[in-house]
């Protein structure tokens, strides 16, 4: 709850929080273990490591800086062509498995409710 709802309300909790962030091990691990860990399924695999590099790009500029979160961490320019792409198929792609399929099936609603009826 309590989640910002707007690009401003977004960067007003940015502010707020800079002064309490600074860098840490803890930050490099958890990013090394998302680019690992089995998350995604088998054939979305070898874009993983491209997904966590695209969350690292959505933060600011500054508070990477901040938490010394190099610009080699972030999408490449040749990249980010590649993640809108990704991101348009995504909303085409239903997993049976996946939270948006299992609400529509608790609610009595085809799998594929949330996906435009594709």
């Amino acid at each position: 709850t309590g989640a910002p709802v707007s690009a401003a309300a977004m960067a007003a909790l940015i502010a707020r929080m800079t002064p309490a962030l600074e860098p840490s091990p803890v930050l490099q691990e958890f990013l090394t273990i998302m680019r690992t860990v089995e998350i995604a399924p088998p054939p979305l695999k070898p874009i993983q490591s491209l997904l966590v590099r695209a969350a690292i790009d959505l933060v600011p500029a500054d508070l990477r800086r901040r938490l010394d979160l190099g610009a080699d961490q972030g999408l490449r320019p040749w990249e980010r062509p590649m993640v809108r792409f990704a991101g348009s198929l995504a909303d085409r792609i239903r997993l049976d498995g996946s939270p948006a399929v299992q609400a529509c099936r608790r609610l009595g609603l085809p799998a594929n409710h949330l996906y435009g009826h594709r």
